[in-house]
């Protein structure tokens, strides 16, 4: 998807709404002028193409006008919430930063070294809807330039994947085949930012397919949410929350027609239940990853005795394997392993290391724990690695296990967030002891884990450890002996 398709969809159909922003409507004929205007004050800039450039522009609208603008001169894209995370992104080749007259009061960006000592600050976009552009922009230039997602920032190190150009529109049709979108879609995206894997490839797709994006970035968004006139949306489980609560003060609410994907953490029973009697019956339940192109698993919450079981969508095999990477069998569970398909990726930019470990002979290992059953349904059962999924937030588990040790004067402990028989999201907090400590020390500890439905304590003594000769614990083995009974 490019400037172009835009451009193409608003000579057609220039009236035709191509984003709604914070509740105004902007057609494609306004899209493709402000996308038009910004590549021409692009091209007085002289970057040259072929190289990165960050964005740091906290409006999503503007953003978007801005990274389709920067990737026509031939520039590669990478978005920013902050411009502490530009050192720890690491990026070569970067030209400099670019951000808007119009951006948030106080914004201030240091030039330095990894920036290119270059703070560019282009016009506020201007979105005409009485005329079309005079003539495609920069008609010199051939390159298109890709964008550079980053996930799974919690062990201080981002990962890296780069969506180039040339494979970007096959991209997005395989997801308009897999979504089976359609010109009068109308999907609500929320406030996912550009560096995201749901805040760049939707909107991407939805364009392409010549439909309508909502993006709204106010702070009561929940109260507009059933009003926006969409046909499908996603949020994560934090967003759920959030939208339900505004729904508490009303006296009732009708469901409405529409799709309503949740991803990115576990929902639970508890809240589909609340979904489904106040929002929406069509609950669709997903799982996927950056890394690949379209979701790996989904299906629709029809029976909530089923929340967590997920079928594998046609475009990935799924497999289920033990530590020597040989398939599981039914009801074992063991690493979640899925292989990939020539529009997913296969390796992260400038990790050498990460590429390694969970890109192996085609597959893609993305540190979760699952379990398949004979209908060939999936249930993800939470990370092996050392990371909590927090409803859809990533949080490194070693300094709260540090900070639990310390306030309990424990040894070891090691925390696992999962879904429990009856579809709450838990966090386990495993203790090596042979002693339980103060009730009364547990219960206050309880209170600061509010983000999830139920705390729970295990005590094990000894912890299982490796065999290695660094006896280093065995956080595989443990978790399986935690979660063994609530299959």
């Amino acid at each position: 998807m490019s400037f172009k398709a835009i451009l193409d969809h608003a000579v057609e159909h220039p009236s035709n709404p191509a984003v709604v922003y914070n509740g105004n409507v902007i057609s494609y004929a306004a899209f493709a002028n402000a996308i038009d205007g910004t590549v021409r004050y692009l091209e007085t800039q002289e970057f040259g193409a072929g190289h990165t450039i960050f964005v740091k522009i906290d409006f999503l609208i503007d953003c978007w006008v801005a990274v389709l603008a920067l990737q026509t001169v031939g520039l590669d894209t990478v978005c920013i919430n902050s411009a502490e995370v530009i050192e720890t992104l690491g990026i070569d080749n970067v030209v400099g930063i670019v951000t808007t007259a119009g951006e948030f009061p106080g914004l201030h960006l240091e030039p330095n070294a990894s920036t290119g000592n270059r703070v560019i600050t282009i016009p506020n976009p201007v979105y005409l809807d009485d005329k079309l552009p005079e003539g495609p922009a920069c008609k010199s230039n051939t390159i298109v330039g890709g964008h550079t997602l980053y996930t799974s920032g919690t062990t201080g190190k981002y990962k890296k994947i780069f969506f180039a150009s040339d494979l970007q529109q096959k991209r997005a049709t395989q997801r308009i085949e897999y979504a089976g979108a359609r010109t009068d879609q109308v999907c609500h995206c929320a406030n996912f930012g550009l560096w995201t894997a749901v805040g760049y490839k939707i909107p991407i797709s939805v364009w392409q397919g010549h439909g309508c994006v909502i993006l709204d970035q106010r702070p009561d968004w929940f109260r507009h949410f059933l009003g926006s006139g969409m046909t499908e949306a996603i949020l994560v489980p934090d967003m759920v929350t959030q939208l339900l609560d505004s729904l508490e003060e009303q006296s009732s609410s009708t469901p409405m027609d529409f799709e309503l994907h949740v991803t990115a953490g576990f929902l639970s029973r508890k809240l589909a239940e609340r979904l489904i009697s106040r929002v929406t019956s069509k609950l669709i339940i997903a799982y996927g990853a950056t890394e690949t192109n379209i979701a790996v698993l989904q299906s629709m919450a029809e029976n909530l005795d089923e929340l967590h079981w997920l079928a594998p969508t046609k475009y990935h095999t799924v497999e289920i394997v033990d530590e020597a990477g040989i398939l599981c069998p039914i009801d074992e569970e063991g690493q979640l392993r899925v292989r990939l398909n020539e529009l997913d990726f296969s390796s992260y930019v400038d990790c050498q290391e990460a590429t390694e470990k969970v890109f192996i002979s085609g597959c893609f290992y993305p540190g979760d724990m699952a379990v398949k059953r004979a209908d060939g349904r999936i249930r993800i059962l939470g990370r092996s690695a050392d990371v909590l999924n927090v409803r859809g937030q990533k949080i490194s588990v070693a300094p709260v296990e540090q900070a639990i040790q310390q306030r309990l004067g424990l040894d070891a402990v090691c925390l696992f967030s999962g879904i429990n028989s009856v579809g709450e999201e838990e966090l386990v907090v495993v203790i090596e002891s042979e002693h339980w400590p103060e009730k009364s020390d547990l219960s206050k500890l309880s209170h600061e884990f509010t983000q999830f439905d139920k705390v729970r304590y295990a005590i094990v003594h000894p912890f299982p450890r490796t065999q290695t000769g660094t006896s280093k614990i065995d956080r595989v083995a443990l978790r399986k002996l935690i979660f063994a009974q609530r299959q």
